[in-house]
């Protein structure tokens, strides 16, 4: 069902789905599903800490209200930039309070990723820490584009030109979070303002989707039906059958006239 927002140009849809997959025997991933802000978001909990799966859902009860502060805030001067800084202000916000329920400068006990879309006007705000994923698959165009950039050791590797991106899949520092919701302050999550138009798709995920799936095979399971769910429940069932080695969570919007 298209849904539409006075503060955003577009109708979109939206679907989303978690499954724990096939080698986890709990689940730490949310997702955050806002449609009267435009806000989306997934938290994968960081697996390796006492209370990651607390984080994120955390995560998922305080960010809707905090969103709505923001989009209050927006309305009164609407631009792609006032979304970028409030956004910011908002992710920073809720990791220093993460940080503060119960971590040190020397024992982290709580972390989690979170990686965010904001519909606005005619653009859309990510927001990231940690190693969830936003991408866009432009109307007309055949390849993804990742917009959000991975905040782990692999990633830092990638960028060093020492391992490959399809080498860093699978490298032992690809869990090893740089930066993620709970970490020491100061915090600094990535925003990235892009231009969206009717046609284009949206991915949120967190690294159970990513991480078994190809990013040359996700056009094809995203364009593969116009009923998001259906999208979500193939994407999923995708990466189980790669493996489903961590929990998935995805997000899926398609934007529209």
């Amino acid at each position: 069902m298209k849904m539409r927002n006075s503060f955003f140009d577009f109708a979109f849809s939206v679907a989303s789905l978690i499954d724990k997959g096939r080698r986890r025997t709990s689940n730490q991933d949310e997702v955050i599903i806002c449609p009267d802000t435009g806000f989306f978001a997934v938290s994968d909990g960081m697996g390796g800490l006492p209370c990651g799966g607390k984080t994120s859902q955390m995560i998922r009860l305080k960010l809707p209200d905090m969103m709505e502060d923001a989009l209050n805030e927006y309305l009164k001067k609407p631009s792609p930039d006032f979304a970028a800084k409030l956004i910011t202000r908002q992710i920073s916000h809720i990791s220093e309070t993460v940080y503060q329920s119960g971590n040190t400068g020397q024992r982290i006990n709580f972390g989690a990723t979170l990686t965010g879309v904001w519909l606005t006007g005619r653009h859309v705000i990510f927001v990231n820490l940690g190693d969830s994923r936003g991408y866009i698959l432009p109307r007309n165009k055949r390849n993804i584009r990742q917009i959000t950039d991975d905040h782990n050791v692999a990633a830092f590797l990638v960028r060093q030109g020492e391992i490959t991106k399809e080498e860093a899949r699978w490298h032992p520092s690809s869990a090893r979070l740089t930066r993620f919701v709970g970490m020491n302050p100061p915090v600094s999550p990535d925003v990235f303002t892009c231009e969206i138009h009717s046609g284009d798709r949206i991915l949120l995920c967190s690294d159970g989707l990513h991480g078994m799936i190809d990013d040359a095979v996700l056009p094809i399971l995203m364009r593969s039906s116009k009923n998001p769910a259906l999208v979500c429940e193939r994407l999923v069932a995708k990466a189980n059958a790669n493996g489903g080695r961590d929990n998935i969570s995805v997000i899926y919007i398609i934007i529209s006239d």
